[in-house]
């Protein structure tokens, strides 16, 4: 979060809390507190990041309660009951936040929360009225930081004083020249390096703001900046430094991708006219999620693609030890070459024991060996099919992130469970944080029958099985992995177009998407068996027929009819 952001999440806070009274915390996550206040007419949420990716400070709508037993917490609902917040510090263009509360407005301040916004050295403290630490984020050792060593029960110190030039509205444009010319980088670092407060979220408002001729001009060496540019840059700077010392704020979204909170509503296109408090955690909940999203799927993608490297290690393992099983008749043979022998002797017997001995325990492994082959094969081939899993949740670009989150989070404690992996920092409490499990995608055909679709194994189970009725039909893309798609043809008879379009979805959420024409196995519910040991979505099928499905086609039906994916 840049500082102006900050400013004006504090400018807004300073007008709306203070004084309030300190009701109740909770961390929801390991780098997240969020703590209620309540003034005379309302209650205001408050949520302070210190993750070294995003830190942040922002005011929430009542979120879910998740986390109201970890330590830091119940510290700050004991320490802080029945306190008051009575003031807001932040200093320019620091990053540090400091709140104090005292027993009740008018009163000496006995206790603060020091919130440091500053990249990978974020933090939170919670300080008695001498400074000393009574709880901390995150604790740094002393071969942590050659600095400051922060700890429980020792005395807090700020952080080291910015050594960078402090933005003036009364700078010339020659000295502003001058200074960022100093630092042979580009613009965007010049203006990074040479004062405090600037981030490269500023750098791209003030690009934005100033309609230059052209594109990137951020990213250039000053000298091949035009005059003309260079000083519409200047002029941005100080209008942003003027609405920065007057508080002047106003949230608002451009490039379809960036925020700034000090362009105007005429100065910008908003046509939403989102206020502050909705913009900013909209924003940072939005893209906090694409970030998770992004490093689940990866984190996944690694689980499939180390198992499916130990599971072909062991396969090529059986297939070496079933090659040399086949070789138990020659073992016989060179046995019964010595007993042929005119001349025998004790030493003979014992080898020509041995090697029968040998033979016959090779026979004996061969069906052990092919059904550990068996074993292994089904294991890569379920891994397959989690990959298609994994690959067909791209198929709904427009999906809630919550629903993309909950998803991959059932996905991987399904691969975890199934091949008894235990995997750090799981979220195994997905459902308990929810309250609700993730749910198969349904669409109406043409003709108005619901057709499911599974997206993990456990929805493919219930699909099939639990939620089915007789007369049901069943489609899957025939020796492909990929969702089960269920046609809900008990409630009418189907028409060849309500066949047609299940066949083409079976076809788009199969791992043979990239075909052109996909074969699809149409089976009766009633034909379809559950394979008991074979985990969550293992079927078989008899009186199966075949049709062709078109992913093309299915995509485009879904992206039409598709109105919510829970």
């Amino acid at each position: 979060m840049d500082i102006t952001s900050i400013k004006s999440v504090l400018h807004d806070l300073s007008e709306e809390v203070l004084p309030s009274r300190f009701e109740t915390a909770q961390q929801p996550e390991p780098n997240i507190i969020q703590f209620c206040l309540r003034g005379i007419n309302n209650q205001t949420w408050i949520e302070v990041s210190w993750d070294s990716d995003s830190p942040r400070i922002l005011t929430i709508n009542r979120p879910e309660k998740i986390g109201t037993e970890s330590t830091l917490s119940k510290q700050l609902r004991y320490g802080l009951k029945y306190m008051a917040l009575v003031s807001i510090e932040q200093d320019k263009f620091e990053r540090v936040i400091k709140f104090g509360f005292a027993k009740k407005p008018g009163d000496e301040i006995k206790k603060y929360l020091v919130f440091e916004l500053m990249g990978k050295h974020s933090n939170i403290f919670y300080l008695d009225n001498n400074q000393k630490i009574i709880a901390v984020g995150k604790q740094i050792k002393s071969n942590q930081s050659s600095f400051r060593v922060v700890s429980t029960g020792s005395i807090y110190s700020e952080p080291p004083s910015n050594m960078k030039k402090e933005p003036s509205p009364n700078e010339s444009y020659e000295e502003w020249k001058e200074s960022i010319s100093s630092v042979p980088e580009s613009l965007k670092y010049c203006l990074i390096n040479t004062y405090q407060g600037v981030s490269p979220i500023l750098t791209k408002q003030l690009e934005t703001f100033s309609n230059l001729e052209s594109v990137e001009i951020m990213n250039k060496n000053i000298d091949f900046i035009s005059e003309t540019n260079l000083k519409k840059i200047y002029q941005s700077w100080k209008i942003w430094i003027e609405r920065f010392n007057k508080n002047n704020f106003n949230f608002s979204i451009f490039d379809n991708f960036f925020y700034s909170v000090w362009f105007l509503k005429n100065e910008i296109i908003n046509k939403d006219n989102i206020d502050q408090i909705d913009g900013l955690e909209n924003y940072y909940n939005f893209h906090l999620k694409q970030k998770k999203i992004e490093a689940l799927i990866k984190k996944i993608d690694g689980i499939i693609f180390k198992q499916t490297n130990l599971e072909k290690k062991n396969f090529k393992l059986q297939s070496d030890l079933l090659i040399n099983s086949e070789n138990y008749q020659l073992y016989k043979e060179k046995a019964d070459k010595i007993f042929m022998t005119h001349e025998i002797q004790k030493q003979d017997i014992i080898k020509g024991q041995k090697l029968y001995k040998k033979s016959k325990k090779l026979k004996r492994a061969q069906n052990l060996i092919k059904e550990r082959m068996n074993i292994y094969k089904n294991k890569l081939d379920r891994l397959e099919e989690f990959s298609a899993l994994l690959d067909n949740l791209n198929s709904l670009k427009n999906e809630n992130p919550t629903t993309r989150l909950n998803l991959l989070d059932e996905i991987k404690a399904e691969i975890c469970r199934e091949f008894n992996l235990r995997i750090k920092n799981i979220r195994e409490q997905t459902k308990d944080a929810s309250g609700l499990e993730s749910s198969p995608i349904e669409i109406n055909t043409p003709k108005g029958l619901t057709v499911q679709i599974g997206r993990n194994m456990r929805q493919n189970d219930l699909i099939s099985f639990k939620f089915s009725k007789k007369g049901d039909l069943w489609f899957h893309a025939q020796e492909s992995p990929g969702s089960h798609v269920v046609l809900k043809s008990s409630s009418q008879i189907p028409s060849d177009e309500d066949i047609q379009i299940s066949a083409d979805l079976a076809a788009l959420f199969s791992k043979a998407k990239m075909n052109f024409k996909v074969p699809i196995s149409l089976v009766n519910i009633k034909d379809l068996q559950k394979i008991t040991k074979g985990g969550p979505g293992c079927v078989s099928f008899n009186n199966v027929e075949i049709l062709w499905g078109n992913p093309t086609r299915g995509k485009d039906y879904i992206k039409k009819n598709l109105k919510k994916a829970i």
